[in-house]
């Protein structure tokens, strides 16, 4: 019988041990911060595009030679593309240099046109 008890008191003690065990938090290898998923990137990526097209679009609305202007401000991968129509060759050039001076890394590139023409000055509808 003592040896059934002593058995007994064994296993009791064990399972308590295998219990108390399961109970505590266990260690982890170590705190390095996790690495970036691809569709963590993809959001980062993302956002500094928004923040550099955002950037771009408020600075060209605030230049007054720019208010008669329709430009889109396009953002993929390391390039900017200026779109759309400014009415004279110095209000493109304005724009693609505050475009340049926002972009930071990205190569600019601009379709901007000029309104009637190289000249910038819209022509006179023309009476027949």
């Amino acid at each position: 019988m003592r040896k059934h008890i002593q058995k007994l008191a064994l296993i009791v003690t064990l399972g308590s041990g295998f219990a108390l065990a399961q109970g505590m938090p266990q260690q982890q290898p170590s705190q390095q911060p996790p690495q970036p998923t691809q569709d963590q990137s993809a959001v980062s990526s993302q956002a500094q595009t928004g923040d550099v097209q955002g950037t771009i679009q408020s600075a060209l609305q605030k230049d007054p030679s720019l208010a008669n202007s329709s430009i889109s401000v396009q953002v993929s991968g390391k390039t900017v593309e200026l779109s759309g129509t400014v009415p004279s060759r110095e209000a493109k050039d304005t724009a693609e240099r505050i475009a340049k001076e926002n972009a930071g890394e990205m190569k600019v590139k601009s379709s901007l046109k000029v309104a009637g023409g190289p000249g910038g000055a819209e022509k006179p509808p023309q009476n027949k």
